[in-house]
C-alpha cells in the first residue's frame, strides 16, 4: 500500500539521518572530548568495522529470523548506542557503543532490499528500492547538517546525539508498523 511505501521512505531516511550524523561528527566530538585524532579516527574504523560484521553476520542472521525483525533487532541497538553517545565521555564506552551503533546500521542496510521484496514483491524491485534509498540519501544529509547546526548552537554533541536517538526511536517505531506483503 502507498502508506507503508511511505513508512518504508521514513524509516530509511531515519537510518541514513543517524548514520551520516555519527559518521561525520564521531570523531570531532571525540576530539571534543580531549581523545587524541587517531584513537578519535579510531573510534570511526570501529563503526565501520563493526557495520561490516552486522551486515555478514545479523544479515545472515534476517535469512531466517526476518528483515523487518532485522531491522526492529538493528533500530533498537541503535537506539541503545545513540542514547548512550549523548553522555559518554570515557573512550572505552565510547568505542563500545561506537561498536553497537556500527552492528546496528550495518543491520539495517544488510537488509534494506531484501526488505524492500518483502514489503512489495519483485516485479518493481529496483525502481521500488531507487525510490525508497533517495530517502536514506536525504536522510543521510540532513542528519550531518542537523547535528552540526546543534553542536555550533550548543557548543556539544549532546544534544545532537539525543535527536539522533529520537530518529532511530522513530526508525524503530516505523519497523513495528511494516506488513509483509504479497509478492
Amino acid at each position: 500500500t502507498s502508506r507503508q511505501f511511505w513508512f518504508v521512505y521514513l524509516n530509511f531516511f531515519c537510518l541514513g539521518f543517524c548514520t551520516f550524523a555519527i559518521i561525520v561528527h564521531i570523531v570531532p566530538h571525540a576530539i571534543k572530548l580531549e581523545i587524541s585524532a587517531a584513537t578519535a579516527a579510531n573510534i570511526l574504523a570501529t563503526v565501520g568495522g563493526l557495520s561490516v560484521v552486522g551486515r555478514v553476520v545479523l544479515g545472515r542472521m534476517a535469512d531466517f529470523l526476518g528483515n523487518k525483525k532485522a531491522f526492529i533487532i538493528g533500530y533498537g541497538l541503535m537506539s541503545i548506542a545513540m542514547f548512550g553517545l549523548a553522555p559518554a565521555k570515557t573512550v572505552g564506552l565510547i568505542y563500545v557503543l561506537a561498536g553497537a551503533f556500527g552492528l546496528a546500521y550495518g543491520t539495517c542496510v544488510a537488509s534494506q532490499s531484501p526488505l524492500v521484496a518483502d514489503l512489495f514483491g519483485l516485479s518493481s524491485h529496483g525502481v521500488i528500492l531507487g525510490f525508497l534509498s533517495f530517502g536514506f540519501t536525504t536522510g543521510g544529509a540532513v542528519g550531518p547538517w542537523m547535528a552540526g547546526h546543534i553542536f555550533d548552537l550548543t557548543g556539544n554533541y549532546q544534544y545532537a546525539f539525543l535527536v539522533c536517538t529520537a530518529f532511530s526511536l522513530a526508525g524503530l517505531g516505523l519497523s513495528m508498523l511494516l506488513k509483509p506483503g504479497k509478492p
